[in-house]
């Protein structure tokens, strides 16, 4: 599904999955899904679920990153937590874990 390096969505990427609140969809996330951006490429591997975002680790450099509930778009084929950010501004965001939450 998520690819490291084709922004695009994938013709047979399959439906949606949405919440009806940030806390259904924070239930619905798992560590060891992926965080991927809103033009589809993989960008960090989920770690843990907190109460208002979710933690993870950036790919490109281990960095520990924490994204807010409400930056989450949906989940793509039960293992793509889609982000709203495409990935040429994904990192200017100020994500890294401990700068802001």
């Amino acid at each position: 599904m998520c690819s490291n390096e084709t922004p695009r969505e994938p013709q047979d990427a399959p439906e949606a999955q949405t919440f009806a609140s940030s806390a259904d969809f924070l239930a619905a996330i798992k560590p060891g899904m992926e965080l991927c951006t809103s033009d589809f490429t993989g960008w960090a591997n989920i770690d843990e679920i907190g109460p208002d975002s979710v933690r993870g680790t950036r790919r490109s450099d281990g960095v520990s990153v924490e994204v807010p509930a409400n930056a989450l778009l949906d989940i793509r084929g039960g293992h793509c937590v889609r982000v709203d950010r495409v990935r040429a501004s994904i990192d200017a965001q100020g994500w890294e874990a401990g700068t802001t939450a």
